[in-house]
């Protein structure tokens, strides 16, 4: 229901958007939903996501609430949750925050990326750093290794020491994007999905149209390149995983809501 509800003001407002991780995995493999997954991901590229914020908060919609850092300046991701209002699905660390999450889908987001050399490198570094520091500002994470955990404590007292929010972070990271603008980039990247080291990298050009998949009951859009991008996601992405590597979020409370 979110996804088509998504899709429906997407095609309203001549709004792209593609299949994402293991969604997009899901529509390939699975032909939907895959059995074990609990959520929903898609991705845009940035211009369309900014509108795409614009006529949702413009709306006033009463059916679903968009958690992004414009609308609850404690909200700690770089991606955004379109939710299902009166539900909720709520991971482990929600108690240190004074907003909840409903039952949702992620919108990720695809930016411009440098090309080669040492401007790229120091774009990734420090969009990789923007990240973790707006997730250190907001929670305490203790399911870490010791070390980890020290540091990330240490950090998250740092910064609320000096009133460094997710908001500010936000703020700066998105000023610093928006000077690798180039509308003939050859990459782009998903400053969201951190990898070890640095954010997922694509090739432009595999998202340079789409074509349609089954998903569920629905077509859905998928990058023209679906393949390429999903072996550097996956690997052999259509194999299945062991059932031990099948897994999905560790949810404090789950609530329908209404749609029960």
């Amino acid at each position: 229901m979110i996804l088509k509800d998504f899709i429906k003001i997407c095609e309203e407002n001549d709004l792209t958007y593609y299949m994402y991780a293991g969604s997009l995995l899901g529509a390939i493999r699975h032909n939907g939903f895959i059995p074990w997954d609990d959520d929903l991901d898609v991705i845009m590229f940035r211009d369309d996501f900014e509108r795409f914020k614009k006529i949702f908060i413009a709306s006033n919609n009463d059916k679903y609430e968009l958690l992004c850092n414009e609308t609850n300046e404690d909200y700690f991701h770089l991606l955004a949750k379109l939710m299902l209002k009166g539900t909720k699905f709520e991971e482990p660390w929600v108690s240190q925050v004074d907003f909840h999450i409903g039952i949702n889908m992620d919108i990720f987001v695809l930016d411009d990326l440098a090309e080669e050399g040492f401007k790229r490198n120091y774009q990734l570094k420090k969009s990789f750093w923007y990240n973790k520091l707006m997730i250190m500002s907001k929670i305490k994470l203790d399911n870490l290794p010791i070390v980890t955990k020290v540091i990330t404590h240490a950090g998250y007292h740092i910064l609320n020491l000096f009133r460094i929010n997710p908001s500010t972070l936000n703020r700066k990271c998105l000023n610093f994007l928006k000077k690798y603008k180039n509308p003939n980039a050859t990459h782009v990247f998903d400053i969201s999905a951190t990898a070890e080291e640095y954010p997922q990298i694509f090739r432009k050009e595999d998202f340079k149209s789409v074509t349609r998949v089954k998903f569920e009951d629905i077509e859905v859009n998928a990058p023209i390149n679906y393949d390429y991008i999903l072996k550097s996601l996956y690997g052999d992405y259509m194999q299945l995983p062991p059932e031990e590597d099948r897994y999905n979020h560790i949810t404090e409370t789950l609530d329908f809501g209404p749609y029960k």
